[in-house]
Formats: C-alpha cells, sequence, structure tokens
C-alpha cells in the first residue's frame, strides 16, 4: 500500500468508473497499465535474496504497513514502511523491493483494507512505479549498497525524493481527478506539510537500517523495528495533536453559536464561504487552512456580549452598538492567546474593517485590511444578510447578491466581491442557508 496515502479517499460509487471523466479513466489505465506491465517485465527475473531473508523483510515491512496513521481531512494515510522500502532498494534493488511491496500491500488488503479491486490495483501498480523509478534514481545518482553513510546519504535522498512525489503526487492525482479539482491543491492540502517528516526522517531512517543489516544482518533490523515504531507513534501523537486543535476550534464555534440561536450555523457557513473563496483566488493552502480556522472563530467575541442586546428585537442603541463593535477585538484577545490559532487573530480582528476604511475597530483601509480578513468579510456579510434577526427577515439570495454588488469597492473588496458571486452563480457553493 502506498505509504503516503491511497486511492481509498476516493468516494464510493455505485460501479469502478461510474461518474468519473475520461481524464480520470486514461490515468486510471496509464498508472495500473505501466505498474503492471513493469511487473510482468522484471518480476520474473528479479534476483531474489535467500528464502529467510525475503520472508523476514515482508514480515518486517507488515508490521510497519499494518500500523497505518490517518491524515486529517482525508481517507489518506500515512506509514513508516517507506524507510524499509528504501534499505530494500539499495541492498537488494528495486525489483526485489517491488516484490516485497505488492506482497505487502496484497496481504493488508486481505486482512484489514477491503478495497474493491480496482482500487487494490491501483495502488499496487502506483507502488510498482513509485520504487522502480526510485530505484532507478538511486543507481542513477551513484548508488550502491554500502556502509558508509557518507557514500549512502546523497543518493538515497534522491531516491527518497522521487519515491515522495511520485506516490504522493500519483495519489493526489486520482483523487484531483475523481472531485474535478486541482492536483497541485489536493497535494498542499494532503501531503505539503508532511514534506520535511518524509525527507528528513525516512530517508535517514532508511540509511541506518542498511548499515545495520550489513554490518548486524537481519537480528539488528528486527531489533530496530523497536525505534522505527516509536518514529510511527511520534507521528501519531503530532496527528492526534492536529485533530485535537481543530476538534478544540469546532468546540469553541459550538460555544459561539450556542450564544446567538437566529444564527445557528453561522460560523460554518462563514466558513465554507471563506474557504470556496480563498481557493478561487488561488491561495496557497496553508492560508486556506488559516482562514478555515478563523473563519470558524471570527464571531468568538460575541461570547462576551450580552445576551439581550444580541437579541434585542430592535436597533441597538448607541452604548449598545459600542459593546457590540467590542467584539472583534475581544476574540482577537482571546485567539491570541491560543498559540496554535496566533496566525488567525488578525483575521478575527480585521473582519469589520470596511475596503473604504470606515469599518472597525481600526478604520483600516483597501490593502491595509489583510486580505483573509478581507474574504471572511464577504463571507460573513452575505450570510449575515441570508439570515434571520430578531428585528427583521433574511434577505433572498438574489438580495443579498444585490447588496454585495452594490457594497464593492466601498464596504468590500471588490476582487473578493468578484470570486464570491462568480462562485455562487455557478451553484459552487451552498447558499440553500439550511440550519446545520
Amino acid at each position: 500500500m502506498p505509504s503516503e496515502g491511497s486511492i481509498v479517499s476516493v468516494a464510493e460509487r455505485s460501479g469502478p468508473f461510474a461518474g468519473t471523466t475520461l481524464l480520470f479513466k486514461l490515468y486510471y489505465v496509464l498508472v495500473v497499465g505501466g505498474g503492471l506491465w513493469w511487473a510482468w517485465r522484471v518480476f520474473p527475473t528479479a534476483e531474489l535474496p535467500p528464502w529467510h531473508i525475503l520472508l523476514w523483510w515482508v514480515a518486517f515491512a507488515l508490521t510497519a504497513e499494518m500500523s497505518p496513521i490517518p491524515l486529517a481531512g482525508s481517507n489518506a494515510y500515512i506509514t513508516v514502511s517507506s524507510a524499509l522500502d528504501y534499505a530494500a532498494i539499495v541492498l537488494f534493488g528495486p525489483a526485489v523491493a517491488a516484490i516485497v511491496a505488492t506482497v505487502t500491500t496484497l496481504v493488508s488488503w486481505l486482512t484489514l483494507a477491503k478495497l474493491p479491486l480496482h482500487k487494490l490495483l491501483f495502488n499496487v501498480s502506483l507502488f510498482i512505479l513509485t520504487i522502480m523509478f526510485s530505484g532507478s534514481i538511486f543507481r542513477w545518482a551513484g548508488g550502491h549498497a554500502t556502509p558508509n553513510v557518507a557514500q549512502l546519504i546523497l543518493p538515497l535522498a534522491a531516491c527518497g525524493a522521487t519515491y515522495f512525489l511520485i506516490d504522493t503526487f500519483g495519489v493526489s492525482a486520482i483523487v484531483a481527478l475523481s472531485q474535478r479539482g486541482s492536483v497541485w491543491r489536493v497535494w498542499q492540502r494532503m501531503y505539503l506539510w508532511t514534506t520535511l517528516t518524509h525527507l528528513a526522517g525516512f530517508v535517514p531512517l532508511g540509511a541506518i537500517i542498511v548499515v545495520i543489516f550489513l554490518h548486524i544482518g537481519l537480528p539488528g533490523v528486527a531489533l530496530f523495528l523497536v525505534p522505527l515504531m516509536l518514529a510511527r507513534y511520534s507521528f501519531k501523537l503530532y496527528m492526534d495533536m492536529r485533530n485535537a486543535h481543530f476538534d478544540t476550534v469546532r468546540a469553541l464555534t459550538s460555544a459561539i453559536d450556542a450564544s446567538d440561536p437566529f444564527t445557528r450555523g453561522h460560523s460554518e457557513r462563514v466558513t465554507a464561504y471563506s474557504v470556496a473563496i480563498a481557493r478561487k483566488l488561488k491561495l496557497a493552502e496553508r492560508r486556506v487552512l488559516l482562514i478555515e480556522y478563523a473563519s470558524l472563530l471570527h464571531d468568538m467575541g460575541k461570547i462576551a456580549v450580552q445576551h439581550d442586546i444580541l437579541l434585542k428585537p430592535d436597533k441597538l442603541d448607541d452604548e449598545e452598538w459600542r459593546l457590540m463593535r467590542m467584539h472583534p477585538e475581544t476574540g482577537a484577545k482571546i485567539v491570541a492567546d491560543l498559540h496554535f490559532l496566533r496566525g488567525a487573530r488578525e483575521v478575527v480582528l480585521y473582519h469589520h474593517e470596511r475596503y473604504d476604511g470606515l469599518g472597525y475597530p481600526d478604520g483600516l483601509k483597501g490593502s491595509e485590511i489583510p486580505l483573509e480578513a478581507r474574504i471572511v468579510k464577504v463571507a460573513d456579510a452575505f450570510d449575515a444578510m441570508l439570515s434571520d434577526r430578531p428585528y427583521r427577515k433574511g434577505l433572498s439570495v438574489d438580495e443579498a447578491i444585490a447588496e454585495l454588488e452594490g457594497g464593492r469597492g466601498t464596504e468590500f473588496d471588490p476582487v473578493v466581491v468578484d470570486a464570491f458571486l462568480q462562485l455562487v452563480r455557478q451553484g459552487e457553493v451552498d447558499t440553500s442557508h439550511n440550519p446545520l
């Protein structure tokens, strides 16, 4: 199974290729055909190591492969088995490494992941292509089996970079084609943040396994599985921490929405709009993630606003309006105290600034306002227009669109408005305003 992910992230359908595009089918055939052709060509002539070594290596690979770590936001996963793949490429050659990977994937499929056959074929084929290409790069870079780490590390680094790119972009491409999205965006979202861990972690581990095998043999590799699984445990802790962060944000969002029953689901809808706008404007996925956090928490400061003000059926008086206008600063202070959310502070603080400089709290104008805050401003305003309030009925979608167009260049950033209205008119965002 590809150590960085798999086709399991493609949504289930009624048939193997129902609803897929021609490009998806062509890509699938190219990967499966290429992988199976290479297996037919090289597997029968591969120079296998002694059977006891081969069987033990399969057992080592299965130990690592059967402890997958799910990646947040997708059905893809990561394992530490790539370190063993690198060692196998160096010690036994890419053909044997690919055979081990194929056997490991099939055993995992039979015992753990009951994927449909067409997905299994894709995973096996992509893995074969990944290992064969990265093994060729290792040899091209002058690599050979040696206990000298200094001679091993550069060719193995080239091998690891090739392995990582083919594997992760191979998975990202099938996911993007299934969703009619961008390969680059899918890759950023799923794998960009794992790059350093892979290249600075798994490649050196692969080199260490080679040296241990050449000096001590199989018993040394078996013992090294303990630190290898500890590395897996450390990475899982990191993933759990990321998930806990997002769960914390979700819990805070629920508290915000509970404070104002008239805007139930508001933060979730603003987040969906904001993320769609950010991707429409082709912002990097790290900025999209920041917008996702910030938009969920943009109204955090309303927790400190009295309920009789939030739920007042009439217009607010001057003092009540002054208290309401304090919520961005209050929210920003709360977010700033959470280390993993500090990047969202300015978005929360400035999401009520106006493009013409007449907003609050600081009266920023145009590009002085962070782009992320300008995006949340439009998304927040649109959803607020559609929402019923104690003192008025929500607008229709057409009326809200007219309001955005009327405020284009004064209250709202015109570029952000244009991007959002294009999404609305093309049906790429849900404006049904159903309660969540």
